[in-house]
């Protein structure tokens, strides 16, 4: 009993240290610049001595590289070869990036490309608005799966995603949907009409417009969002909002 006890305790302690070098790896690649020890280890929240134990870790395998003059960490060889092996997300964002600029350029509303994963909406490829306040978010986001308009399309397409979906929902602003049966009618309504919103959900002033991209196969594998402010981008979006949408959607789909 107490060997099979410590061998649960240091599966446990393996699990919890590849999750850290795997939340410090996302860290340094969505940092806008190169990143130090200290920034790195206040950001995924450890000490300075684990975060440069689990940083060495990643330089002896090329995921990460480190200026000889500033020290700082930056993405490795060894992780952009990985990269170049993931076709789906590349071949999707390759395709979609000259349309997603088109649709900005002719609405104004920032664009974004995401992915769906186990617990969220992840950013491939955004395209800020043209409007003096800037509203979008960045490359290597996770969105809520529940309260963001991307996430909403992977909970109605995915059964898989929607049972495992756990309870509580968190309360994000005053008019995130908390309640799941509420929730799942709105899915429903979602899979009738093609495209969610997700008005003040998750930023107060703010809303987005997304509907779903499916591979040739018929497999959900992205979704593009519209974003805006509530006054652009109202709860009850305009037709040339959904006209250009659908459009965008269905030709990336299509070119898949």
């Amino acid at each position: 009993m107490e060997a099979d006890h410590a061998l649960t305790q240091s599966a446990a302690q393996t699990v919890r240290a590849a999750d850290m070098s795997l939340r410090i790896l996302q860290h340094v690649a969505f940092a806008d610049v190169p990143q130090g020890v200290t920034q790195i280890a206040s950001a995924v929240g450890i000490a300075k001595g684990a975060a440069y134990k689990h940083l060495r870790t990643l330089l002896d395998h090329g995921m990460l590289v480190q200026d000889p003059l500033t020290s700082h960490y930056r993405l490795g060889p060894k992780l952009w070869l990985m990269g170049q092996r993931a076709p789906q997300g590349q071949a999707m964002s390759e395709i979609s990036q000259p349309l997603m600029r088109k649709v900005r350029d002719e609405l104004g509303l920032a664009v974004v490309l995401s992915s769906p994963t186990k617990s969220s909406a992840f950013v491939l490829a955004t395209f800020s608005s043209n409007q003096a306040i800037d509203i979008g978010v960045k490359p290597g986001s996770n969105l809520q799966l529940h309260c963001s308009a991307q996430g909403k399309i992977f909970l109605a397409y995915d059964a898989h995603l929607r049972e495992s979906l756990k309870d509580p929902l968190p309360r994000v602003t005053a008019n995130t949907i908390t309640d799941r049966s509420a929730l799942m009618a709105e899915l429903e309504q979602i899979r009738r009409q093609g495209y969610a919103v997700a008005p003040e959900e998750v930023l107060l002033g703010i809303n987005a417009l997304a509907a779903p991209i499916f591979d040739r196969s018929g497999a959900l594998v992205g979704s593009i969002g519209l974003i805006g402010s509530i006054g652009q981008l109202g709860a009850v979006p305009t037709e040339r909002q959904l006209t250009l949408l659908r459009e965008l959607t269905q030709t990336i789909s299509k070119r898949l």
